[in-house]
């Protein structure tokens, strides 16, 4: 039998993606916290205790905090590690896991742009895959939108991930393959 797993999100965009694909079995929570790419980790490990606390109420059995790298200075492998290492080291009293899109949210669509131009009418045509892992991937994204068409992360990004192949994603996404093994690995125990 599975247990509940909790996921701290970053924002607005986040939060509506994740609630439209996980509706149930997931308990999903916005950090009131401090993120983006000035936080700094023990920042966001403090501000993240509250939602953890709320997570644990509903008897989660595991919490995986979910935010974006964004334009971080330092390397991409090194600030995971940081982060893994700070939220391991504070006894929250639940297991913490934490995955960092690589760069935001934006590039786990974009690793499937290809099906998703084929299936949501508000992207351009034709769309062809290419390793966006890494880029600014609103940026990006705006790129992919029809033209007279304005990307909006709570509108397009819920109907994007809906649509989202996870096996094809994870093959051009190290970072959203991370984030469901992870996910796959908790849902599990």
């Amino acid at each position: 039998m599975s247990k509940m797993i909790g996921i701290i999100v970053d924002g607005d965009g986040d939060f509506a993606s994740l609630k439209r694909r996980f509706p149930e079995g997931i308990k999903i929570l916005k950090t009131d916290g401090p993120r983006g790419h000035a936080a700094t980790i023990k920042a966001i490990a403090h501000k993240s205790k509250k939602q953890i606390g709320i997570l644990k109420a509903f008897k989660c059995a595991h919490a995986i905090v979910l935010l974006d790298f964004e334009e971080r200075l330092e390397e991409y492998e090194s600030f995971i590690s940081t982060l893994t290492d700070v939220f391991t080291g504070v006894p929250f009293g639940i297991n913490i896991s934490v995955a960092v899109c690589n760069k935001m949210i934006e590039n786990w669509y974009l690793a499937d742009i290809e099906h998703l131009s084929r299936n949501r009418s508000f992207l351009r045509d034709r769309l062809k895959q290419k390793n966006y892992e890494g880029t600014h991937g609103k940026n990006e994204m705006k790129k992919c939108m029809k033209k007279g068409t304005s990307y909006s992360e709570t509108k397009h990004g819920p109907e994007l991930f809906e649509t989202l192949r996870f096996d094809v994603a994870r093959q051009n996404s190290p970072s959203f393959d991370f984030f469901l093994t992870i996910l796959e690995t908790h849902r599990k125990c």
